[in-house]
This record gives C-alpha cells, sequence and structure tokens, in this order.
C-alpha cells in the first residue's frame, strides 16, 4: 500500500493548500482501515464518495488560489485536476464489476497517481512559482470585469480587495492571528463606509432595487460581526478559510450578483433618456 502519512516535503506554504491535501490523505487512508470482510466493499464505496467530494471542493478551491495569484500555466494544472475526476469517476463506477483484492490493489495505485504524484510533480510548481515571484500566500485579484462604472464605488471595490488580502500576507507564525484580527476590523470599518457611499450612490440613481439591497448590505455585516466575533477562539487556518468564504460570497459574487444590476440600471436610465429624447427629436421634425 502507498505511504499516506504527510510529509513536509509536499507542503507547497499555503496552509489552506497544505491543510486540504493533508485531509485528502486522511480520507484515503480510510479506505484501508480495518473491517469485517463482509463490510469491506460498502466501507470502500463509501470513502471514494466522500473522497471524490472532498477532491472536487479541494480543486475549485486551488484553482481559484491559482487564478488569484496570476498562476501562469493555471489552464493547464486545470486540465490534470479534470483528468484525475474523470479517472475517480471511472474507478468507482467500476467497482462493481471488481473484486476488494482489485480494488484495494488498485485504489493504492491511483492514489499515487492522483494525489502524491500530483503534489509532488504538479503542485509543487506553484510553490515554486510562488517563491520566485514573491507572492503573498494568498491575494484578492480585482479584475476589469468587476468594473460597474463608478470612479468611487469602484475604487473603494479595489480597496476591499487590498484590504483583504493583507490578512494572508507573509507574518511571523505568532503573528498570523493578530494580523487577521487587525485585518478583520479594518475590513468591517470599510466595509461601513463603503456600503454607504454605495447606498447614496444608488438612491440618487433612484435604483428600483434599493431597498433589497441595503438589506443584502445588513445581511453582509452581521456575516462579518460574526466572524470577528468567533475569531478569538478559532485556529488561524481556520479565521483564513472564514474569511476566504466571506470575501468570496460577500465581495466577489455579491458584486456579479448584485452590484452588476446597478450597473444595468444605469444603462437602463440612459437607454431611457435617449429614447425620449429621440421622440422629442421626432416630434420636432
Amino acid at each position: 500500500m502507498v505511504d499516506l502519512n504527510w510529509n513536509d516535503i509536499y507542503s507547497l506554504s499555503s496552509d489552506r493548500i497544505d491543510k486540504e491535501h493533508k485531509n485528502l490523505f486522511k480520507i484515503a487512508i480510510e479506505a484501508f482501515s480495518v473491517v469485517a470482510p463482509d463490510k469491506k466493499m460498502e466501507k470502500v464505496k463509501t470513502v471514494l464518495q466522500k473522497l471524490l467530494r472532498y477532491t472536487k471542493k479541494h480543486f475549485e478551491h486551488e484553482e481559484h488560489f491559482m487564478l488569484s495569484i496570476k498562476y501562469p500555466t493555471l489552464e493547464e494544472h486545470k486540465h490534470k485536476h479534470k483528468e484525475i475526476m474523470i479517472s475517480m469517476n471511472k474507478f468507482i463506477k467500476n467497482l462493481p464489476h471488481m473484486k476488494i483484492t482489485e480494488i484495494e490493489k488498485e485504489l493504492a495505485h491511483f492514489i499515487q497517481i492522483w494525489f502524491v504524484g500530483h503534489i509532488i510533480y504538479e503542485d509543487k510548481k506553484i510553490a515554486q512559482w510562488i517563491n520566485k515571484n514573491e507572492i503573498p500566500e494568498f491575494s484578492f485579484s480585482w479584475k476589469s470585469s468587476y468594473t460597474i462604472g463608478d470612479i468611487r464605488v469602484d475604487a473603494e471595490h479595489q480597496e476591499l480587495f487590498k484590504i483583504a488580502s493583507e490578512a494572508f500576507k507573509c507574518v511571523p507564525e505568532n503573528d498570523k492571528k493578530m494580523k487577521i484580527k487587525d485585518t478583520l476590523k479594518k475590513l468591517f470599518k470599510y466595509f461601513q463606509e463603503h456600503f454607504k457611499h454605495e447606498e447614496e450612490y444608488m438612491t440618487s440613481l433612484k435604483y428600483d432595487k434599493l431597498n433589497e439591497h441595503k438589506i443584502i448590505h445588513i445581511n453582509i455585516m452581521e456575516t462579518l460581526s460574526k466572524i470577528i466575533k468567533d475569531s478569538s477562539h478559532m485556529k488561524v487556518e481556520d479565521i483564513e478559510e472564514n474569511l476566504e468564504n466571506f470575501i468570496e460570497i460577500s465581495l466577489v459574487e455579491h458584486i456579479i450578483n448584485e452590484d452588476k444590476k446597478i450597473s444595468n440600471w444605469v444603462q437602463f436610465l440612459k437607454d431611457l433618456k435617449a429614447s425620449k429624447e429621440l421622440k422629442e427629436i421626432e416630434v420636432i421634425l
């Protein structure tokens, strides 16, 4: 059986990615745990389904991480992830036609390819690229596609990305938690100011979904407040994970799914104005 004990040579120097890799190893080990012979097949099936779900989630996180640091061979890496997922699904599909001894032998072989080999030969390239280019462990990158068309709102969105990224800058291990907590407080204060300005902007536009948008803002602030409150008794890696999820949902997805509607409203007003002006010209003519 392949050695599934974690080894520091697998480390990518990213706490979240390393933690997820360790969890993949732990789940895989479960498939080889000692159970009664008549329970073995069901045990392996259950573990493989669990492994498949976690691998899919992990690959999504890893790809988001590579995107955030502008990793140059992201698409090539994503293709390798896709090949692993196809291989895992195919293996699970063939289980009913295999004997348990054959399954265990094949599983050990595939885990060597899926995880150990992939980490050593592919994921390690990410760590090497980060070290070579002095990239922070995690960063939230602004994209031009997030632009909603108002200079002040767009500038504040970019500042929120910048503040959030501060929590993941490399600092001594003993200072990490304090760094993150300080960033969370700074983020809370800036979100408050930004939402006030954004709501003033929407009011000036007579935005038709203003009240709904305000409620979303309230929910975001409540979520961030809870993260800050809970951070006092949480591990650093758990706070980081909560912050990453918060930024993904409350900043990135909020801009894409909600703030972009403001842009659509502005375009609607422009089209409406142009239509009225056109009608006025037609009347004159």
